[in-house]
């Protein structure tokens, strides 16, 4: 990305840096934003655990949370939903990526010869349950496992429910802010309203 932008268009991006947010980076801290991560061995500007979110009302134009909000109670996704409404500014978008609980759940009932890579080096079949088990619906292969499963259909529910309008399904291989483009994610992108 950086290639394509002029010297201008980067100053830009860094001047407003301030007001963009991703939430839970982990390995994948992104350029031109501030990056929080509760893990503090994590290269993020910010170590917290939200929510809440840690930032005045109103203060951001951008929220960002990639395979964050799966590792939250129903509860406390409900809670986040409504610090991310929080901290944008009017007309201010969310953007929010998790694993595809219905996507990862087809490919094992037919029996698909997918592989996912993790960690780095092992490969693990999906068509095996305890691999989908430990990957997706416990991710018993990360430090913090998650604690519930989502659906296109669930998360454009809990982002409606915290009042982002106009949601946009994000492209689950191209968009520029994704950290690994896969078809086992689903996200949207949300507005909140002038």
């Amino acid at each position: 990305m950086t290639d394509t932008l002029t010297g201008e268009q980067m100053i830009e991006l860094e001047r407003g840096r301030h007001k963009r947010l991703n939430i839970g980076c982990g390995n994948y801290p992104l350029n031109w934003f501030i990056n929080l991560d509760a893990d503090p061995n994590i290269p993020a500007d910010i170590h917290e655990v939200v929510p809440p979110i840690p930032f005045d009302d109103g203060s951001m134009e951008y929220v960002w949370a990639c395979h964050f909000v799966e590792h939250l109670s129903r509860s406390e996704a409900a809670e986040f939903m409504r610090e991310c409404y929080r901290v944008l500014q009017p007309g201010g978008k969310v953007g929010i990526v998790v694993p595809d609980t219905r996507e990862v759940m087809i490919r094992w009932l037919n029996n698909a010869v997918d592989c996912i890579e993790y960690p780095v080096g092992e490969w693990r079949a999906v068509n095996d349950l305890d691999n989908v088990c430990d990957l997706f619906l416990y991710s018993t292969a990360q430090d913090s496992p998650h604690q519930w499963s989502y659906d296109a259909v669930t998360l454009a529910r809990l982002i409606q429910s915290a009042g982002f309008e106009d949601l946009a399904q994000i492209d689950r291989y191209r968009h520029p802010l994704l950290g690994v483009p896969a078809w086992y994610q689903v996200g949207y992108e949300g507005r909140k309203p002038e």
